[in-house]
């Protein structure tokens, strides 16, 4: 529970006797006076049936029991309190308030507003007060951390309920009793209409994957991790040849359209409800493509084809679908027509280099969501690389994907391409992140350190964020790198903006890792504390984590 600020209602009045100049004297008259005190708001985590008690602080200035006092309280799902409003509900006379609340209820609300009358008999007096009770769905704006611990998988949660931050080391046994047998691979999250969630709505889609696709697929982590379906049925029955289930390296979401997936440099696309495709190729692409860096970002898919050394995209806008993932429909869900492109042509590209043929002295190590241009899109990407020859070389590209999707607006597909002095101990093992917020910044890790690259300045700015007390960083990951305003969602208990939250997991030695959340300033550096948490969290005692993700 959740306790904010308290408001209290106080009413004392004085009755002021007549007053005449020639006694020159006044007459006072005490009476009772009550006070009420509620807070402003309750959260509770919906995860059960269960009823909500709430009693609320009283104290009389004249008398010692409550036997004077009449209680009335009154509901309502829309925050509106109108004497004979059809959305108001008289629910109970008592002073305690019980509540109960059905997390099946077809109608369930999440908001419930409640205004207690509190009735004076011996002075005639009303004393009103509005408060609210706010339903939390488990794991709802919470760190999901996939580790290994004693030879199996584990999924570790960071909870953030009410101004008490609640740190799980293994979620997935805490809810259904069980173990994961397999040893743990990725994690996966997107915005879709995914049918056993909830058919015709948008959901937080959640997937855990380990080396047994039986137990990995879709979880339902506000139904205790209901497993609403597996792996090796998410997988296209004529694809699956070319899915390896052992080694899945990436489930990229958070924009528009589907998500994709990573398995043995195959790139598979799910356009909605995490049914997985093998992505077309374009023939002008060739036999040879073996795709090693991915992200979503706007509408398409950003890639790096190792392969090929060249940059490509994919793109799928299809929403012919039913929304069930047992249940296939590749003409319409995976149409020839949508495939894997090279980059396209424009005439206001860079022409430095060409991003179909890159340099062969430039190794790329990272790719990723950059820039927005436009409010709630992720609209751009970076990749980044260093160069073979020297060790004093490294590359940032800038890929507008407007202009790589469409010539309507004539954007660029090659917005961008900066040549910088690389930052002492950057190499292959070092992570990076990127998300919409921050145009022409980068972040990454040498070590222990966390830095911030401004790689729009001249030659490049790196500046320190963060330094963990030993241990070596190995995932670094945005809580949210896309539009987050949508109806059903609701980050409010998180008390930061997901667009600058940075986890990080770093390597502490034995089997053992730390993770640290970074919420960052709108210029990239550690940013305020928030009312109940501190802007920089260290959690540490998690097994070997092979991915962090925010829902």
């Amino acid at each position: 529970m959740r306790a904010m600020k308290q408001i209290i209602y106080i009413l004392s009045l004085f009755l002021l006797a007549a007053c005449y100049d020639d006694k020159g004297n006044y007459d006072y008259a005490d009476i009772n006076t009550v006070k009420v005190g509620l807070d402003e708001m309750y959260s509770f985590r919906l995860d059960k049936d269960t009823t909500i008690s709430i009693v609320p602080k009283l104290s009389q200035s004249m008398q010692e029991n409550k036997d004077n006092l009449d209680f009335m309280w009154v509901h309502s799902v829309i925050n509106e309190f109108i004497e004979g409003h059809d959305d108001n509900d008289t629910i109970s006379r008592v002073d305690t308030l019980r509540f109960r609340i059905n997390p099946d209820d077809p109608d369930l609300a999440y908001m419930h507003y409640f205004r207690l009358n509190v009735y004076d008999r011996l002075t005639g007096i009303n004393y009103p007060l509005n408060t609210t009770i706010k339903l939390m769905k488990p794991y709802d704006g919470a760190w999901m951390i996939l580790h290994n611990e004693n030879g199996h998988a584990a999924l570790g949660a960071i909870e953030y309920m009410g101004n008490d931050i609640v740190k799980t080391q293994d979620a997935y046994y805490k809810e259904t009793g069980r173990y994961l047998q397999g040893k743990a691979l990725c994690m996966g999250n997107y915005l879709t209409s995914f049918f056993p969630y909830g058919k015709g709505k948008t959901w937080n889609v959640f997937s855990v994957v380990t080396d047994q696709p039986e137990e990995s697929g879709v979880f339902c982590q506000w139904k205790k991790f209901e497993l609403m379906n597996s792996l090796d049925k998410m997988v296209y029955g004529p694809n699956q040849g070319r899915f390896n289930f052992s080694n899945v390296q990436l489930i990229d979401g958070e924009a528009s359209w589907g998500a994709i997936c990573l398995s043995d440099g195959v790139l598979f696309q799910s356009p909605i409800a995490m049914k997985l495709y093998k992505a077309n190729i374009a023939s002008e692409l060739g036999d040879n493509v073996w795709i090693k860096y991915a992200t979503k970002a706007g509408f398409s898919s950003m890639l790096y084809d190792e392969a090929g050394h060249r940059f490509c995209f994919y793109q799928n806008q299809s929403r012919e679908t039913t929304g069930d993932p047992t249940r296939f429909n590749a003409a319409n869900e995976n149409p020839t027509s949508y495939k894997i492109n090279p980059i396209p042509v424009r005439d206001n590209n860079v022409k430095e280099v060409d991003p179909n043929a890159l340099p062969v002295d430039q190794k790329m190590i990272w790719i990723g969501p950059g820039y927005q241009f436009e409010p709630d899109y992720v609209r751009g990407s970076y990749a980044y690389g260093v160069s073979l020859k020297g060790v004093d070389s490294c590359f940032v590209y800038e890929f507008n994907m407007d202009g790589i999707a469409s010539t309507v607006n004539g954007y660029p597909a090659f917005s961008g391409y900066y040549k910088l002095k690389l930052s002492s101990g950057v190499n292959e093992n070092s992570c990076f992140a990127g998300t919409k917020p921050y145009s022409g910044i980068l972040f990454y890790t040498v070590d222990n350190v966390v830095y911030r690259l401004d790689f729009k300045q001249s030659g490049g700015k790196s500046t320190p964020v963060y330094t963990h007390t030993g241990g070596k960083a190995t995932s670094m990951k945005f809580a949210k790198k896309a539009q987050i305003n949508s109806t059903y969602l609701d980050f409010s208990n998180y008390e930061f903006d997901p667009n600058r939250s940075l986890g990080v997991v770093f390597d502490m030695g034995n089997g053992t890792c730390d993770v640290v959340i970074l919420n960052l300033s709108v210029t990239g550096g550690i940013g305020s504390d928030s009312e109940n948490y501190p802007a920089t969290q260290v959690y540490t005692g998690f097994g070997e984590v092979k991915d962090i993700l925010f829902l």
